[in-house]
């Protein structure tokens, strides 16, 4: 059966997580009605390697959906990692003939024709995102309202290939879902990040997942900067095996995930034991090793959120997320290394009858991809087409 316009699904295919999530949208806020989650199969560096196992674990999610909280889905908004993605800035002006209001319908002119541009034979172009607007000569976040002359527009633009975007949909369609709406991770924080109606405010996510960092700068609302790094917190599981001859990097997760601390400082002097083993190691040993990594990580993210140009002017600091954003310690660490506020990233404008579900780093972003919804196209009377086309360069 399907699910009411106002409700909406979505999916979150992760490396170590798929997380589903059902929401009831209203007037701009979200009610969680519930979310499930289960171990991820099938998949490597956030593609799709094994359908099978995949299809297997979103049919689970969907029993569970179904026994659960008594809802049977078929559509879903599905985030796509930045791997699967090809990036593109483009550019777009306007000269009026005078000084004049500038209006919503001229931005839709200017993403339209960038998406346009954009359009290749065997791409689809999954989002088109704003990444400044310039009135006149003066940067702002929302030139609507303004008066000017001029009026330029740096978007993103990105696109995916038709047969990766045709494989996730059939295999969606193999159990039941009927209708996939494809988003970026810059997608989802902008829809989720920022207070209803709040056009200001500059801050970064960083998305510590197992195989990368997502680093997104969002400034004045829009997306400033956008970048995925290939190395994730599944590195340290890795070092932890190699530097204590382990042998099994899933025993080296658990020792980090029991015992692992982001600061060595902060970490208590006792030995544990590796599970499993009749040995054990220093508490202090294996901090130093999960640290130096996680200065590596994260040195990588600082020097990607400096060359977004708003370093300075993060008034609202950096919210961190995903499942490295549980490592105890690493809010300090991070503050250490940037000098900025840190927090626990959230979504915003959303209630849940368990609080506790919108601070887990390792649903945001599921529950995020909750508030995105693509805008209906206002069709133009010719008369309007026109008399734009003439009066606007």
């Amino acid at each position: 059966m399907r699910e009411p316009e106002d409700f909406v699904a979505s999916l979150d295919i992760g490396s170590d997580k798929m997380v589903m999530a059902l929401g009831k949208k209203s007037e701009g806020y979200c009610r969680l009605v519930g979310v499930e989650s289960i171990e991820s199969a099938g998949v490597e560096r956030g593609r799709i390697v094994d359908k099978a196992e995949v299809q297997a674990r979103v049919r689970r999610l969907l029993e569970q959906f179904k026994e659960v909280h008594g809802f049977e889905i078929d559509s879903l908004n599905v985030s796509l990692p930045g791997n699967m993605l090809r990036r593109e800035e483009r550019r777009e002006r306007f000269l009026y003939s005078r000084t004049q209001v500038i209006e919503g319908r001229d931005l839709k002119v200017l993403m339209k024709r960038c998406k346009d541009a954009a359009a290749k034979e065997k791409n689809e172009i999954v989002e088109i995102l704003p990444a400044w607007f310039k009135v006149e000569d003066k940067i702002c976040g929302n030139p609507v309202g303004m008066t000017a002359k001029r009026l330029e527009a740096c978007y993103w633009v990105y696109g995916a290939s038709l047969s990766s975007l045709e494989d996730v949909r059939a295999m969606l369609a193999g159990v039941g879902i009927q209708e996939v709406e494809f988003y970026t991770l810059a997608g989802v924080f902008q829809a989720a990040m920022k207070e209803k109606g709040a056009d200001s405010g500059n801050f970064a996510v960083l998305d510590l997942g197992a195989d990368h960092v997502q680093v997104t700068v969002l400034a004045n609302g829009l997306v400033a900067h956008d970048v995925e790094l290939p190395l994730g917190c599944r590195t340290i599981d890795r070092d932890i095996d190699t530097a204590f001859s382990i042998h099994d990097v899933k025993k080296a997760r658990a020792l980090k995930e029991e015992y692992g601390e982001a600061l060595r400082a902060a970490c208590r002097s006792r030995k544990v034991m590796i599970p499993d083993t009749k040995f054990s190691i220093e508490c202090h040993d294996l901090s130093y090793v999960e640290q130096c990594r996680l200065e590596e990580l994260l040195e990588g993210a600082i020097f990607q959120i400096q060359q977004s140009g708003y370093y300075e002017e993060l008034d609202g600091g950096v919210f961190l997320i995903g499942g490295g954003s549980r490592t105890n310690g690493i809010d300090s660490l991070l503050k250490f290394l940037s000098g900025l506020q840190v927090r626990q990233g959230r979504v915003m404008n959303m209630h849940a009858q368990e609080a506790s579900k919108l601070s887990d780093p390792t649903l945001t972003v599921a529950l995020g991809l909750l508030m995105c919804g693509r805008p209906v196209e206002e069709k133009q009377s010719k008369l309007k087409e026109v008399w734009g086309r003439w009066f606007k360069g």
